[in-house]
């Protein structure tokens, strides 16, 4: 055990390890550079753009198709999105961007999606402070730059970067005792994406206070919801909920790069009826894994209520749960454990063991594995490419499992921690 231990640490300490880091990392960001300009006609910009530009016109983005304006303004169109794929909030916020012309609107939107990635490296920096040395933060930002999730954000456009620095800075005015300012936050994120929500509840309770300051703490991000809702209109929010998010639900299934374990019991099932279910197989399907995730959203919570002591690592508890009960979730959504992965790396690194080590690289690597396995074999196997495909599923219940063996053995003893 001492023998690979100090082989461990002489890897660790090879400045060979930096001057790669700092060069792929560069590598990367050329790549970025040669890449992200010809992506302003394709997803999910041209999803964003088109429904923002069709609501300035007066038109309806969920109930009417974006295949025309798609195409008169040089997007491309993909059949099976027919619709506005995005809440309302987020349409309307992004009309802004789609009064201007798309690939202005484009470099605008990439220049906002790098900054949020700054700030999301900045804020893990910050929450951490002294536990992360400087050659820490480099590694954290070298594999955050270089990752899948990252380039996938980038690539195709995504907002989770942009959610993932709203709930940071949350957690951040949380940490410094702005508790209400924090719950808006993620109430504003949640109303922008839905899924954030999970996180409110935690937001709410685990900060200083009497009920009563719990209460309007609630009371105003329910309020501020309430608000956005009538502000982007009710109308379109209804046509959200019937033409846009069936849609949305409709594609995870056999689908090899959702990870939600939603998507999973629910391809499980299709697997099961030969992917040929009836509707109402289908609805059933869909209850159960949906029922499913919510049961471990709910097991998160209930183990935050049993282990009071260590509320950083409840935050990365209920950011995994979060992400394992969304009902569609994507290699770019893995973003969200920047700082969760980030944290796991200095608590490992207080008290290192061969065993911890390599499964944190385990689970790095795993939640790195988001395109879709290529093989012949597997093809012909659909139920082992279904579990192959699920990989970052796994990473991301392993990180689950660290976390919430930090709060079980923390839950009396240890001192209540940022």
């Amino acid at each position: 055990m001492s023998e690979t231990m100090n082989w461990l640490r002489r890897l660790g300490q090879n400045r060979l390890l930096d001057v790669g880091a700092v060069l792929v990392t560069v590598l990367v960001i050329v790549y970025w550079g040669t890449i992200l300009p010809q992506r302003w006609s394709d997803f999910d910009f041209n999803n964003y753009y088109v429904s923002g530009r069709m609501l300035l016109e007066g038109q309806n983005p969920y109930s009417t198709s974006l295949q025309e304006m798609s195409r008169s303004l040089g997007f491309r169109y993909a059949a099976d999105l027919p619709h506005a794929g995005y809440p309302p909030s987020f349409i309307w916020l992004f009309a802004a961007l789609a009064a201007l012309p798309p690939r202005a609107a484009f470099g605008i939107w990439l220049a906002i999606e790098i900054g949020c990635l700054i700030v999301v490296l900045g804020l893990t920096r910050r929450l951490l402070g002294e536990r992360l040395s400087r050659r820490g933060w480099l590694f954290v930002a070298a594999l955050t730059i270089t990752s899948r999730t990252v380039s996938y954000g980038l690539y195709y456009s995504q907002v989770q970067l942009f959610l993932t620095a709203v709930i940071l800075a949350a957690y951040v005015a949380h940490r410094a005792g702005r508790h209400g300012w924090a719950c808006l936050a993620v109430s504003a994120a949640g109303i922008l994406k839905l899924y954030p929500l999970a996180l409110l509840p935690w937001f709410v309770w685990s900060g200083k206070g009497t009920a009563r300051t719990r209460a309007c703490r609630l009371a105003g991000a329910i309020g501020l919801a309430i608000m956005v809702i009538l502000l982007s209109g009710p109308s379109l929010w209804r046509d959200f909920l019937q033409f846009s998010l069936p849609m949305d639900t409709e594609e995870a299934i056999a689908r090899t790069f959702h990870f939600s374990l939603p998507a999973l019991v629910t391809n499980l099932g299709y697997w099961y009826h030969g992917f040929n279910p009836t509707p109402q197989v289908k609805e059933w399907w869909w209850f159960v894994g949906t029922a499913t995730a919510l049961a471990v959203i709910a097991g998160g919570y209930g183990l935050c209520l049993l282990s009071p002591r260590d509320p950083e690592a409840q935050f990365c508890v209920l950011c995994i749960a979060m992400l394992s009960g969304t009902l569609t979730m994507q290699g770019h959504y893995f973003v969200f454990l920047v700082f969760p992965l980030a944290v796991a790396a200095t608590r490992i690194a207080a008290r290192p063991t061969p065993g911890k080590v390599f499964c944190l690289i385990a689970i790095i690597v795993a939640v790195n594995c988001v395109d879709p396995p290529i093989s012949p074999f597997l093809w012909r196997h659909p139920l082992l490419y279904i579990l192959v495909s699920n990989v970052p599923l796994y990473g991301l219940f392993g990180l689950g499992l660290f976390f919430g063996r930090e709060l079980w053995v923390r839950r009396f003893s240890a001192p209540r921690l940022p």
